[in-house]
């Protein structure tokens, strides 16, 4: 029995401290440092009550406290009235002195890049709280500026449920164009307006949709670097939150794409959930594998061509797809031929990288900063061989222990339709073609230090074109079928 199984609302953030207390291992977890979630129709309302309630708490005065409202140049709606002008009388109206920052420019993506992350922080440094209102990205750049700037008490009005980065403690950033995540900070308070939520763009939430199916598909990712001997953050307790509280999102996905409240209402508690669960592994891996990393490589093309950034949900859901796919593709192989574990050529690898990553910064500075996390990657493998070679004399048993909750490419696309949501290349931005799809997909394995099933099928030589082909051909099919 799951260990969350006794507890029915997920934001009641003491049951769950208190069960992850209780788990063994408890000790080898992050501690849950937020205070409050709160989703509901009136969550945005709270805004200045729970500014007073952290001011408090710290034995500072509410009297004329600074505020600093954060946000991007993305007009958010409510009811019809604009929120952040709506939070910001709000906090006025309590005797909060109130100090606006937008981030970016109307019509351009907003990225946490190292100008973004300073300005916030220059902005936040003598501030009493912060309160974030909007997107995933600005409350990455939150999380950063507050915790550079001393650890000033932050409060976030979610307004989409489109990424899980809204609870968790770490922040998604973009250094030297390359996306990475780093640590930064659990927020004091998350508050989800599920009015706001749900009629946001349509796009937003099927995105978060997307985000939301790497439960499937990471996590064993998650354990196969953990038997592999190559990362040592694995626990179970976050993966039976995980999955304790998601469901079976093809029962309460439909009516998610019209707005419905109560798919609405669900993805945006899962959403939580996951960020939670990232926040406590102490780790990004439990939910990022195969999937993520293609979505990091559509994201780091579109930053060096000066396009768009796609939704990282929306290619996340399509990715897993793709995820579940190749673990098939190795159940295949190997179900015909003896898994032999290839010798390391550091040099032929460091090749393979830079070539990926040629066409985008011909200085090789990219190529570089992702080599210098795959080398790491690779002398770690190559330090465990042994123990892989033993994984590999038991496939069934690997498959057993590491994939117990994958699910297969048909279930991930039937539900990514039933929510509206993109289930393939052809339905993302509309820069992403079928060469660049193949692209993110093939060379997925060579941007960070991140052991997955790719990492397995290149080091058994199973990773070819005709690999490749088979996969992305497995997922195209999947879509089409529920297409059909």
């Amino acid at each position: 029995m799951n260990r969350f199984g006794s507890i029915t609302d997920p934001t009641d953030l003491d049951a769950l401290r208190a069960v992850i207390s209780a788990s063994d291992g408890a000790d080898s977890l992050v501690p849950l440092g937020m205070r409050r979630l709160e989703i509901s129709p009136a969550a945005s309302s709270y805004a200045a009550d729970q500014v007073r309630r952290l001011l408090e708490d710290r034995g500072a005065g509410t009297k004329d406290a600074r505020v600093l409202l954060l946000g991007d140049a993305t007009l958010i709606r409510r009811g019809g009235e604009d929120l952040k002008g709506s939070v910001a009388a709000q906090l006025e109206k309590a005797g909060f002195d109130v100090v606006r920052l937008v981030l970016g420019t109307p019509g351009h993506s907003l990225h946490a890049d190292e100008s973004a992350l300073q300005e916030a922080a220059s902005a936040a440094s003598g501030m009493d709280v912060v309160v974030v209102v909007g997107s995933g990205t600005v409350t990455d750049i939150g999380k950063v500026a507050t915790d550079r700037a001393g650890g000033i008490p932050l409060v976030v009005v979610q307004t989409a449920a489109s990424v899980d980065g809204f609870t968790d403690n770490v922040s998604v950033v973009l250094s030297s164009g390359v996306k990475r995540t780093i640590p930064s900070r659990w927020p004091d308070a998350v508050l989800a307006d599920t009015v706001t939520i749900a009629t946001a763009p349509t796009e937003l939430n099927t995105a978060g949709f997307g985000e939301l199916l790497s439960l499937f598909t990471a996590p064993a990712d998650w354990r196969l670097a953990a038997l592999a001997g190559l990362d040592a953050t694995f626990h179970p307790t976050p993966r039976d939150l995980l999955l304790a509280f998601a469901g079976d999102p093809s029962e309460w996905s439909a009516g998610l794409s019209d707005g419905e409240p109560a798919p609405v209402e669900q993805l945006t508690r899962v959403l939580a959930i996951r960020g939670i669960g990232t926040g406590i592994a102490g780790t990004t891996a439990c939910l990022s594998g195969v999937e993520h990393l293609v979505s990091h490589m559509l994201d780091m093309h579109a930053a060096a061509r000066g396009l768009p950034t796609g939704l990282h949900g929306a290619q996340v859901g399509a990715a897993s797809v793709v995820a579940a796919a190749t673990w098939e593709h190795f159940a295949a192989r190997a179900a015909v031929e003896a898994p032999v574990l290839a010798p390391l050529d550091l040099v032929a690898a460091e090749a393979e990288v830079l070539r990926t990553f040629a066409h985008l910064d011909p200085t090789g500075r990219l190529g570089a900063e992702c080599w210098s996390d795959c080398e790491r990657k690779l002398r770690a493998i190559d330090a465990q061989r042994e123990r892989i070679a033993a994984l590999l004399a038991d496939v069934p048993g690997l498959f057993g222990d590491a994939a117990s909750s994958l699910a297969t490419p048909d279930a991930l696309a039937g539900s990514l339709r039933d929510a509206g949501a993109a289930a393939g290349p052809d339905e993302l931005s509309p820069w992403i073609d079928d060469d660049l799809w193949r692209w993110a997909v093939a060379g997925c394995h060579r941007m960070r230090n991140r052991f997955t099933i790719v990492d397995l099928l290149d080091l058994l030589g199973w990773w070819s074109d005709d690999d490749v082909d088979w996969v992305l051909s497995r997922a195209r099919t999947a879509g089409e079928g529920v297409r059909a």
